[in-house]
């Protein structure tokens, strides 16, 4: 072989040589880069709930450090260190009151190069919405909402809203007190489902959040407990008022204060019909009765006093109006009537 081919080989060697020689730094440095992971589940939760924050490497028995920053810090501050385990993870299990970053560290070993990662976790408000309504809830009356904030935001603002047809609109915006709480009454609105909530805007240290809702039916006036307009006569007793409504097609006609079932005997709830009518009664029932379940029935009365005290818990379950009432109801009333005793 002449000169000229084998330096030809020496060059294409050399060059060759070169090559790895430059790739070999750069294996062996990717080989002592350790896979660090940290995730956290749930990554958004609610003040007073936790997280699990899980830290993978890709080196056994590795000390690693768990730091925080919250939003209004420039430093990371240290909250705890493990070992990683056999499988080369460690976890550790946080209850953040505010949103925070947190960063887990490896500081590496005479194989491994030093690491570090982070992830962020995103704290909500705890709102509380406390609805205080009378029942049945008619359009011409209020509402006391009482909003409660953890961790305490005084002076923050938060928005009480109602669900309409175009969305959510909001009521009325509170200013929390010292106590990071508001209270507010506002008008019931018009007779269909009430639905409310209380939201709060993302700040610094929390995201946005809301109040589970708060339902309700608001009842026209004329209609307090929703009759359904069909009925050409119903009768409903509000066991909880001592009173009976009489009712044609949906509207409140005429209104008696009534004795129901003493303690023991109480009168029946649930939706009956009247299947019989009993004239010339006389003595305990009055001059009339009207039967729906057994032998629970609307009557009159022979102890007419006991209609005025209150509460009037006197009767073996039946229902006992005035004499006068019970003859005006008879004479109205049919076989079939429904028979409605709420709540």
């Amino acid at each position: 072989m002449n000169a000229r081919p084998k330096l030809a080989v020496a060059v294409v060697l050399l060059v060759f040589a070169a090559a790895m020689a430059a790739c070999l730094p750069v294996a062996a440095w990717a080989a002592e880069q350790p896979s660090l992971m940290l995730t956290a589940a749930p990554a958004k939760l609610v003040n007073g709930a936790s997280t699990k924050l899980t830290a993978a490497v890709g080196v056994p028995g590795a000390t690693l450090t768990l730091s925080r920053r919250r939003a209004d810090k420039a430093e990371f501050a240290v909250v705890a260190t493990a070992v990683a385990s056999p499988s080369g993870a460690v976890s550790w299990t946080r209850k953040p009151t505010r949103s925070v970053t947190f960063r887990v560290d490896f500081a590496g070993d005479e194989t491994w190069a030093a690491a570090s990662t982070e992830t962020s976790v995103g704290v909500r408000p705890r709102i509380k919405l406390d609805v205080r309504a009378r029942k049945p809830l008619l359009e011409t009356r209020r509402i006391r909402c009482t909003v409660t904030v953890r961790p305490a935001h005084p002076g923050g603002v938060v928005q009480l809203r109602r669900r309409t047809a175009d969305g959510w609109t909001t009521v009325k915006d509170l200013t929390l007190d010292d106590e990071s709480r508001a209270v507010v009454s506002v008008a019931a609105g018009k007779p269909g489902r009430l639905v409310v909530r209380a939201d709060m805007a993302a700040d610094a240290d929390h995201l946005a959040g809301r109040s589970p809702w708060w339902r309700t039916t608001v009842y026209d006036r004329r209609n307090p407990y929703g009759v359904p307009t069909k009925y050409p006569h119903l009768i409903l007793v509000d066991r909880s008022k001592y009173k009976l409504y009489y009712h044609e097609y949906g509207r409140v006609v005429r209104v008696f204060d009534c004795v129901l079932g003493r303690p023991g005997l109480p009168t029946p709830k649930g939706h009956f019909r009247i299947y019989a009518k009993d004239p010339h009664m006389g003595g305990a029932y009055g001059p009339f009765r009207m039967r729906y379940l057994g032998l629970y029935a609307i009557h009159g009365t022979n102890e007419p006093w006991l209609l005025g005290r209150f509460p009037r818990n006197y009767s073996h379950g039946c229902t006992r109006l005035a004499n006068a009432n019970i003859t005006w109801l008879y004479s109205r009333v049919h076989v079939g009537t429904p028979v409605w005793n709420v709540p």
